[in-house]
């Protein structure tokens, strides 16, 4: 197997643990801050996609005119980045949650549209240019694999506020 099948094939197996989560809580409940935390799964969700639009697409093949015509980049930069940032939710209704749904489906297939055509020959290659130093990553292939850590990392802390929210752990 080709090293950028199998970090496409991981980004893939991140976002169906993550959609697990999301399919397992009602969307009512997306903007509830659990006590003793500061999130909640609307931010979660938006960090996650603007997240990989950043690590999957703007690093790996330049920024994206789908992407852009989707969502409000920087807007949503502003709301979801989470580097740096204490409190790390959004205000109820700022978004909707079917509206939000949808675009982050629909980076995701963005996301793995652009991987499709890539091959191994890219992965060792600078980053493409980003208006800072990348956090984690150096080259391209760093940076897809810390994009489906990160949304691992992140799926754990969805599953925490799903529990606090009430709604077990499932895990078939």
């Amino acid at each position: 197997m080709k090293k950028i099948d199998f970090l496409r094939e991981q980004i893939i197996e991140s976002r169906n643990f993550v959609n697990r989560l999301i399919s397992e809580i009602p969307q009512d409940y997306w903007y509830v801050i659990p006590e003793k935390t500061d999130s909640n799964f609307t931010w979660q969700i938006g960090h996650l996609m603007i997240s990989q639009n950043f690590h999957a697409i703007a690093c790996i093949t330049g920024r994206n005119e789908k992407v852009n015509k989707l969502i409000p980049v920087v807007d949503y930069v502003k709301l979801f980045n989470g580097m740096g940032t204490l409190h790390r939710s959004v205000e109820k209704d700022l978004i909707s949650t079917s509206k939000l749904k949808t675009q982050f489906d629909t980076i995701h297939e963005i996301c793995l549209d652009s991987l499709a055509g890539l091959n191994d020959d890219i992965l060792f290659n600078e980053l493409e240019p980003i208006p800072f130093k990348h956090p984690i990553a150096n080259n391209k292939y760093e940076a897809l694999s810390w994009c489906f850590k990160h949304e691992m990392w992140h799926s754990a802390e969805m599953e925490e506020l799903k529990r606090m929210l009430g709604y077990p752990i499932k895990w078939l």
